[in-house]
């Protein structure tokens, strides 16, 4: 009995190490992809390295979240060619790294950022005012995702308000039920 219990704490162990292992090595990873990135974007001088340190964080988080370094390299080379620079362009990766958080799938962020940098482009908006235009489709887009959260709430309530507690109401349908081993 006793050396059953010292097995099954050795495995437990064994199990949060290989645990520590496996997030240790993804944030190792994810580390090493945000590096190979920012040195590529630098090489092609799409940002300079200040720029990239103030964004490392959400790209970070993007990664962590199932983004590819293509995904973001697409976003932020839309951001690069629409002129977003300095503050709107952290404000803007922050926007959609957000919008992450709130559930939204990493790629799809990034395709809301760059169709919105594109539309804005294409009215001749550059820099701030296309800088803003994104922040406006990501802050509609996350309404539309809380609107969304909150129709299946609503729904969830209602569901169980149709099942009821799970007790049949006194003097209810099943009055004339006959208990068993009891009389009606």
């Amino acid at each position: 009995m006793k050396s059953l219990r010292i097995i099954s704490v050795f495995f437990v162990c064994l199990f949060f190490s290989a645990a520590a292992v496996s997030l240790y090595a993804q944030e190792k990873n994810t580390n090493k992809i945000v590096e190979q990135l920012n040195q590529e974007l630098e090489k092609d001088k799409v940002f300079t390295s200040r720029e990239l340190k103030t964004i490392k964080n959400p790209v970070k988080n993007m990664l962590d979240k199932g983004a590819t370094k293509e995904d973001i390299k697409n976003m932020l080379e839309d951001l690069s060619k629409s002129e977003v620079r300095g503050r709107d362009l952290e404000n803007t990766v922050n926007a959609a790294n957000d919008l992450v958080n709130k559930g939204e799938h990493p790629r799809e962020a990034g395709n809301i950022v760059s169709q919105a940098a594109h539309a804005a482009q294409a009215q001749g908006l550059k820099g701030k005012d296309l800088a803003a235009k994104v922040h406006d489709a990501i802050r509609q887009r996350k309404q539309e995702r809380e609107k969304i959260g909150e129709v299946r709430q609503e729904g969830k309530r209602k569901e169980k308000s149709k099942e009821g507690s799970g007790r049949a109401p006194a003097g209810g349908k099943y009055k004339d039920c006959v208990v068993k081993g009891g009389k009606k």
